[in-house]
């Protein structure tokens, strides 16, 4: 009987452990909600830096790639380091609607993203010109982004010209190249040619009359040699493309009246013609910084008739850069018939031909120069004839000026006056 009571006893108590084990068992699923959802609090903590991230994600390498220790081993590390991180702040301060973008837009950074309009109120090669391009060669020669001949030892920008004096007197505006603001300006140096001044005339100072225009991601365009007197900004003020903000002035370190634009990224002097970090130092494929239309308008011009004119009398390369010496009229009993031209870019092998022509279509005069002998920044020239006895016949004479090169005209420009 005891026996059976045991075996009572030990049934019972099984049962008993069965059951607590079942109901433990069972109870497993209870915890697990609130550790299938322990991450969804947790997510929306843990994912509210990456649902932040999203938008700092695209951006988070930009940071790293700005970093001192990359920078300082980046292939320019001279420039990149100091301004890089700071213009991400910059860019995180301003008001944006969508954070994702700077982000996003700092981290591809394609050339065309930062595109540049024309920065002077002329039409290039008519009214004015571009006469000199980046020095792209590292050595001690200089070459332009074409591998041409147009720049000189480390010229830094473009170079966009005015025929002559006379036109930066009347007023050619410089503009600005895109959205900016004003960071820096300079006024009040006179507009003298750098070869008449005593040396160091202008140490410190050889952009002259210039403004410096900040653009967010680290851009900066730097307009030189501004007419005294002309520059229309303040600082800090914010200027849009095509705002004027001077004019083409011959200040600082200038022999001839041009604006001298340079395009810095990070404090690193950019070739708009070339781009960033382009696989050739000249003569490639680039992606410029112009836009569509600036790309027509500033289309590389590898040389040409700067100015012509006709005289009564022969004259100083000075008088002929004045432009007030080709006048509408003239007394056909003056000294002589003078036709006179300034070229820029001229090419060792180029032919200079020249041609008067009088009112009957007859040819006063005719000269075809042997061809020239180097390249040259700029080349003057003037020839002509004596007045004959009785002087001219009255009317319209014409001069043609031909620059030939390789056999085949390469510029061609005529001028007329009227001998009374």
């Amino acid at each position: 009987m005891l026996r059976w009571g045991l075996v009572a006893i030990t049934v019972i108590l099984l049962t008993i452990t069965i059951y607590m084990f079942v109901e433990r068992f069972s109870d497993d699923p209870q915890p697990a909600p609130p550790v299938a959802t322990a991450p969804a609090p947790a997510t929306p903590t843990e994912t509210a830096p990456a649902t932040a991230t999203p938008p700092a994600a695209p951006g988070a390498p930009a940071p790293l790639r700005t970093a001192p220790p990359e920078t300082a081993s980046a292939p320019e590390p001279e420039a990149a380091p100091a301004p890089a991180p700071a213009s991400a702040p910059t860019r995180q301060s301003e008001p944006d609607p969508e954070p994702v973008a700077p982000s996003q837009e700092r981290q591809a950074a394609p050339s065309q993203d930062f595109t540049l309009s024309v920065p002077v109120a002329c039409a290039l090669g008519q009214d004015c010109f571009i006469q000199q391009y980046m020095d792209t060669d590292p050595g001690p020669g200089a070459k332009d982004f074409t591998c041409g001949h147009l720049s000189y030892q480390d010229h830094s920008g473009t170079d966009f010209r005015v025929r002559n004096l006379k036109a930066m007197r009347d007023g050619v505006a410089v503009l600005a190249a895109r959205d900016g603001v004003v960071r820096a300006l300079r006024d009040g140096m006179a507009d003298v040619n750098i070869t008449t001044l005593p040396a160091g005339a202008v140490d410190g100072r050889e952009c002259g009359n210039a403004v410096v225009l900040t653009h967010p991601d680290g851009w900066e365009t730097q307009y030189c040699h501004m007419r005294n007197g002309s520059v229309s900004v303040g600082k800090g003020q914010v200027v849009r493309a095509g705002d004027p903000i001077g004019l083409i002035g011959m200040s600082g370190k200038a022999q001839f009246p041009h604006l001298h634009l340079s395009v810095r990224k990070d404090g690193r002097k950019i070739d708009p013609y070339r781009g960033l970090d382009p696989a050739q130092a000249c003569g490639g494929s680039y992606r410029s910084l112009w836009g569509p239309t600036a790309s027509r308008q500033v289309a590389y011009q590898p040389g040409g008739i700067l100015d012509l004119g006709l005289l009564d009398r022969q004259l100083t390369q000075t008088e002929a850069e004045s432009g007030e010496f080709s006048p509408a009229t003239l007394d056909r009993n003056g000294q002589a018939l003078v036709a006179w031209y300034i070229v820029f870019g001229i090419r060792r092998g180029d032919v200079m031909s020249m041609t008067i022509t009088g009112p009957d279509g007859t040819r006063v005069f005719a000269q075809t120069l042997n061809p020239h002998q180097k390249d040259q920044a700029q080349y003057f020239a003037f020839a002509g004839r004596r007045t004959p006895p009785g002087g001219f016949q009255p009317g319209t004479y014409r001069a043609d000026v031909q620059m030939i090169r390789g056999g085949t005209i390469h510029d061609r420009q005529q001028v007329t006056v009227t001998l009374r």
